[in-house]
């Protein structure tokens, strides 16, 4: 019996380390700059849109943006897609809005409008390709809106 009152419960506090990243470091890294380009041409999407629209670029298209996917049935996902989707809502870049829809910000709008030439011409050549998947890629993320929304907005009877 005396065995089990000396036990104690401790909790413990786990510290994660993030690199702390600025807006510079953000204009510099190629991926982080054309998600913003993907989402300045379609305007407002989801996160789930927005990886469906990199997944489909990656294995319709044959432009790769560096993002690695898993796929477990017919559900899409990267997680580095979404860590740098968060850096960029944090550096002000991206922003949600009501609907829980990403889009550019008026900063956002100008880092991309301050781009070298070389990071311009990419980034059209990502937009037109971006431009052929756009209706197939928004009515799908609109779709899947309105089915998760499924149970909401109701009115009672």
């Amino acid at each position: 019996m005396s065995q089990k009152a000396e036990k104690t419960v401790s909790k413990e506090l786990k510290i994660v380390a993030r690199p702390v990243v600025t807006v510079d470091d953000a204009m510099k890294d190629s991926r982080k700059v054309s998600v913003l380009g993907v989402v300045r041409s379609l305007g407002e999407i989801s996160e789930r849109g927005l990886i469906s629209c990199l997944y489909v670029l990656k294995t319709e298209k044959d432009k790769d943006l560096g993002y690695p996917f898993q796929v477990i049935g017919t559900a899409v996902n990267s997680r580095e897609l979404l860590e740098d989707v968060r850096i960029l809502l944090y550096l002000g870049l991206l922003e949600v809005t009501e609907g829980r829809k990403l889009r550019l910000t008026s900063l956002g709008k100008e880092l991309l409008d301050k781009l070298t030439d070389s990071q311009k011409q990419v980034l059209d050549e990502l937009t037109k390709v971006v431009e052929e998947v756009k209706q197939r890629v928004l009515s799908e993320d609109n779709l899947l809106n309105i089915m998760t929304a499924g149970g909401r907005g109701r009115r009672r009877r």
